[in-house]
């Protein structure tokens, strides 16, 4: 009876959201203009434990990305994320929205056919105000790596594969002033565990941009902010946020910063440093499960207390680049390693490959614990 519950109210969701859109098109007489655009990829991927046996997997990865433009202030989005998995069926995470819009078409053990709706909204715009409802991307982060003042969207970097990033399910009210000014409010509503009333300001000062925000979210009253500017050539960000318990548990932080710089033969270089005041000093192979389940929130970007990450990038031909990452909590004492090659083999499709190495400290001894090799092929449309 939930599921059904579920399904009736995202079909009426939908419902609400098109007939609005009718009503202003027939009221003004407004021909509708209709965009398409997505892609397809194909991702086999190897994965070799130490502790398990190892798993491969492959992924037919397809989006479809439809807006509809209603006259010069309406407008709206309709996303959707198909995936088809065979062989080692990974844990496929469902729909965490207040409106359960994810459907199994196919969920056997060796094969799984999902498909979800991750973008739905509509939109209204008059001069220097926006009004939205519905599930979107509310991406309040300012820093490269982590970013702590994203309280809708915290997600998981090491996820290559969903660059979208997921949307939440809100309404949300822009005002855009002068000066690189603006105001942001929007409000989550949750069945579980209650709401969230959050709201950013904007601005730009001494060559910097800046956000302050303040939120009620769910348990806690957060405060926080961020900035991005540079320093002698090289850019400087960084987020903030502290959450104050409203049942008097445990009060908590969040903070990350990042310096990136780029030199003349091609060479890109970004650090970046994350403090979790609720983070780990125990090495344990469930701080690894976390990471790779999404089991994260911006009080909770990492297990670890700090973290810190190296990124260095550089393109070999104008098709082919290279890149690194290398990640270490330093708690948990978890080194993570993932170098990739990219070749672009033409403007709508490029090929990828990706490795992921994981390590846990052994008394010094850092043991390899997963290896992850992916080999991604993208068409663009």
């Amino acid at each position: 009876m939930e599921r059904l519950s579920m399904i009736l109210r995202s079909r009426l969701f939908i419902l609400v959201i098109l007939s609005l859109i009718h009503f202003n098109s027939s009221s003004q007489k407004i021909k509708p203009s209709i965009s398409l655009n997505g892609y397809v990829k194909y991702l086999p991927a190897h994965m070799n434990y130490s502790f398990f046996e190892s798993e491969n997997n492959h992924l037919i990865h397809n989006r479809l990305n439809f807006k509809g433009y209603f006259g010069s202030n309406l407008s709206m989005g309709i996303e959707i994320r198909n995936r088809i998995f065979f062989g080692d069926v990974p844990t496929i995470q469902g729909d965490n929205g207040l409106i359960d819009m994810s459907y199994f078409i196919v969920r056997e053990e060796k094969v799984a056919f999902n498909s979800m709706i991750d973008r739905l909204w509509v939109k209204y715009q008059y001069n220097k105000i926006e009004l939205s409802v519905g599930r979107q991307r509310v991406n309040w982060g300012v820093n490269t790596i982590w970013n702590n003042n994203d309280l809708f969207n915290a997600y998981n970097f090491i996820d290559f594969d969903y660059i979208e990033r997921p949307g939440s399910d809100v309404i949300r009210f822009i005002y855009t002033g002068d000066n690189l000014t603006s105001f942001e409010i929007v409000y989550m509503p949750n069945e579980r565990n209650g709401y969230t009333l959050a709201g950013v300001y904007k601005l730009n000062s001494f060559g910097y941009d800046f956000q302050l925000l303040a939120a009620n979210y769910f348990d806690d009253i957060v405060v926080g902010g961020g900035w991005a500017g540079n320093i002698k050539g090289a850019g400087f960000k960084g987020e903030v946020s502290y959450f104050i318990d409203k049942n008097q548990y445990k009060n908590s932080m969040s903070l990350s910063t990042s310096f990136d710089y780029s030199i003349k033969s091609g060479f890109y270089f970004l650090g970046s440093y994350l403090y979790n005041s609720n983070g780990q000093n125990e090495s344990n192979f469930l701080s690894l499960i976390n990471i790779n389940q999404n089991v994260l929130s911006p009080k909770n970007l990492m297990p670890s207390k700090h973290s810190y990450l190296l990124q260095v990038s550089k393109p070999i031909s104008p098709p082919l680049n290279t890149s690194i990452n290398i990640l270490y909590g330093k708690g948990i004492k978890l080194l993570y390693i993932s170098p990739s090659l990219t070749y672009d083999i033409n403007s709508r499709l490029d090929a990828s490959f990706i490795g992921q190495f994981f390590y846990l400290d052994n008394l010094g001894d850092f043991k390899n614990i997963l290896k992850g090799y992916y080999l991604q092929l993208k068409y663009s449309f």
